[in-house]
């Protein structure tokens, strides 16, 4: 399943802005039944200043997530020996 991202944004009493860079993630839960559930997780729990700075994680969270992508194994095959 691909990521998908969102910056959560928060407005504080004074009018400032606080941006928190999130992350999807699909968890799995239950005993005989499962049930999927959707959770957003933040990044890397740092509140930004700015919007851009919370693009700036979701973008290094992305080029991480596509490096331990291309380097998963992608299928193991067998080859028997007698």
């Amino acid at each position: 399943m691909m990521s998908r991202y969102r910056i959560r944004i928060d407005e504080l009493n004074n009018g400032e802005k606080r941006y928190v860079a999130q992350v999807m993630k699909m968890e799995i839960n239950g005993g005989w039944i499962k049930r999927p559930r959707i959770v957003w997780e933040n990044i890397n729990n740092i509140l930004y200043l700015t919007e851009e700075g919370a693009l700036s994680a979701i973008e290094i969270d992305k080029d991480l997530e596509s490096q331990k992508y291309k380097n998963s194994v992608k299928s193991t095959t067998f080859k028997m020996v007698e």
